[in-house]
């Protein structure tokens, strides 16, 4: 008999003694299960005491329990076998008799699975509390991940402020400052190519150390001028580019250069187009930015190589390789700084403004591309960059 038999009808209980009030307890917590009688010869029996707050009908008398039709379960825990066994002969065949040492295997059985019940609604509570108790802990961070993303965004749109108020006011700057030099140069060649008469070659010297100096602040400011606009560029502007025909227009652009110091320039031979996705300009400032660098640091007789070749994953490898100085190791963190110049640099060639390889830098980041450098002091170096080459 299990739990699901208990169900299927009317039970009473004969015996209210503590045995029957144990089994009575274990009982009234099944749900479903009906107790109709409890029966025992002593009315103030502790089993009979304890039925009546649950409204279950006392009967001294066994006989009534028998005769009603809607029992289909006794439990018999008086404990006296004679009682039982007179039991057995009298009930209807359609009652379930359970003796006493039937009733304690199901007392036993029953308070084991009450037992379990409770332990699962314990651990069921205790579960419910400590989901309530994560949720609340996952809110809470929640809470104060969107106050730090809140102030994220207003420190990094202060910063873009910053940036721009900054970068306005170095445009205006090195706008102001363009006129003036350029009438300084004016009035410098002026002066040197004679229009104000014959100057001592004292004064002649330092008249074109003037002008070199023009020359080169001139040059800083432009670079500086193209830097700012890089850094406000419009990524719709990359377009579908032959990169092959800009490094053949741009090392013909530098050849005349190079020959004037004896320096030669071989490229690798480009057989199909090679196309990139990239502005024009911008690539032609690039890879003229690498090659006037391997010009300047580079002492005469030796060459500068154009490596081309395409790589696995559909990319194109691009390499600007001298035989020129070389840059110190602790250096090469520092090169693409704005204004940064190694000492070797400023010693071999003494007019470099610093910006070159910034606005490299930034070329390459906006093409989604680095810059990578391998050299080695007094031997030369190899700037390169990857791009991924279109149909």
């Amino acid at each position: 008999m299990g739990k699901d038999d208990l169900n299927e009808g009317i039970i009473a209980l004969i015996g209210a003694g503590n045995g029957g009030l144990a089994l009575l307890k274990v009982l009234l917590k099944i749900p479903g299960i009906k107790i109709k009688y409890v029966c025992d010869i002593n009315p103030y029996a502790v089993g009979v005491l304890f039925a009546r707050n649950y409204n279950i009908e006392y009967v001294a008398d066994y006989k009534q329990i028998i005769k009603d039709r809607e029992i289909s379960l006794i439990f018999e825990a008086t404990g006296d076998q004679g009682f039982f066994n007179s039991l057995s002969k009298e009930k209807s065949p359609n009652i379930s008799l359970v003796g006493a040492s039937g009733s304690m295997i199901i007392y036993q059985l029953l308070d084991s699975y009450n037992e379990i019940n409770r332990n699962l609604n314990e651990y069921k509570i205790n579960l419910e509390k400590k989901i309530i108790e994560r949720t609340e802990e996952i809110e809470k961070v929640n809470i104060r991940l969107e106050k730090e993303m809140l102030e994220y965004e207003k420190i990094s749109q202060k910063l873009q402020e910053i940036n721009r108020a900054k970068s306005k006011y170095l445009l205006y700057a090195t706008h102001q400052l363009k006129a003036p030099f350029a009438a300084i140069q004016s009035y410098v060649d002026i002066i040197i190519d004679g229009y104000t008469g014959e100057i001592p070659q004292r004064t002649r010297d330092i008249v074109t150390k003037i002008k070199d100096r023009c020359e080169l602040l001139s040059r800083v400011i432009k670079e500086m001028l193209e830097l700012e606009s890089l850094k406000t560029h419009d990524v719709s502007e990359l377009k579908k580019i032959n990169i092959g025909t800009i490094i053949s227009d741009i090392i013909k652009r530098f050849q005349v250069i190079a020959g004037s110091n004896n320096i030669t320039i071989s490229s690798s031979q480009l057989e199909d187009p090679l196309y990139i996705k990239g502005i024009e300009k911008q690539i032609q400032i690039l890879f003229s930015i690498l090659l006037e660098n391997a010009i300047n640091y580079s002492p005469a007789s030796t060459v500068i190589k154009f490596i081309i070749k395409k790589m696995d994953g559909n990319q194109l490898y691009i390499c600007v390789q001298d035989e020129g100085i070389g840059i110190p190791e602790k250096n090469i963190g520092n090169i693409f700084n704005e204004f940064f110049r190694s000492n070797n640099a400023i010693e071999f060639h003494n007019n470099g403004t610093g910006l070159g390889l910034s606005i490299a830098k930034e070329i390459a980041e906006i093409h989604n591309t680095n810059i990578n450098i391998e050299s080695e002091l007094g031997k030369g170096s190899c700037f390169s960059v990857k791009f991924d080459l279109l149909d």
